[in-house]
C-alpha cells in the first residue's frame, strides 16, 4: 500500500537520480562497427554487409513473446495469472504470443515485467527484448525503477506513485 513515507522516499530517490542527458549525434558518435577498433575499414559494400551481419548476430536477442513465455513458465504462472496481474487484456496477450515479432508499448512491457516480479537486472534485460530501457532522464522510468528496487509489484501501487509524481499511469494497450 502506498503511504506518505513511501511517497517522500520516492521524491528523494528521484531528486538524487534524475539526469537530463544529451543525445549523441547519430553519425559521428561513438558507435562503431566490429573491427573498427583494430583499424579495419570496409572498402566495399560486401565487407560492410558482412560486418553488419556479424554485429546483428552478436547483439540479437530472443523475441519479446518468446522471452515473455519463457519467464512466465519459469515463474510457474498460468497465462491468465500473468495477463491479469499485468492488467493486460486477454486478446492482447494472445496477439503478442501469435504475432511473431510483436512490439509492445513500453508501458505494456513494464506491466509484464512487474507482474513477473523481475529483479532490476532481469527487468532491464526483459525491457531490452522489446526495444526499451529505463532512463535516468525520465521521471516515470525512475518511479518504475524505484518500485522494482523496493519490490512494489502491484500495478495499482505503481500507478499511485506514478500519479503522485505527475506521470502517466500504466494502463492497457
Amino acid at each position: 500500500m502506498v503511504n506518505e513515507t513511501l511517497i517522500t522516499e520516492l521524491r528523494d530517490y528521484i531528486k538524487k537520480r534524475y539526469r537530463l542527458v544529451s543525445i549523441p549525434p547519430i553519425f559521428g558518435g561513438t558507435a562503431k562497427l566490429p573491427g573498427a577498433e583494430r583499424g579495419i575499414r570496409p572498402n566495399a559494400f560486401g565487407e560492410a554487409a558482412e560486418l553488419l551481419a556479424s554485429f546483428v548476430k552478436q547483439n540479437r536477442h530472443e523475441p519479446f513473446a518468446f522471452t515473455l513465455e519463457k519467464l512466465r513458465e519459469e515463474k510457474g504462472l498460468k497465462p491468465a495469472e500473468l495477463y491479469k496481474q499485468a492488467w493486460i487484456d486477454k486478446r492482447l496477450y494472445s496477439k503478442i504470443l501469435t504475432s511473431g515479432n510483436y512490439k509492445p508499448k513500453k508501458e505494456t512491457a513494464i506491466a509484464f515485467a512487474l507482474a513477473l516480479q523481475l529483479p532490476i537486472t532481469e527487468f532491464n534485460k526483459f525491457l531490452k527484448t522489446a526495444g526499451f530501457a529505463l532512463s535516468d532522464s525520465s521521471i516515470s522510468d525512475l518511479v518504475v525503477r524505484f518500485c522494482v528496487e523496493h519490490e512494489l509489484w502491484d500495478i495499482a501501487d505503481v500507478n499511485a506513485l506514478l500519479f503522485e509524481s505527475g506521470q502517466k499511469v500504466l494502463c492497457r494497450e
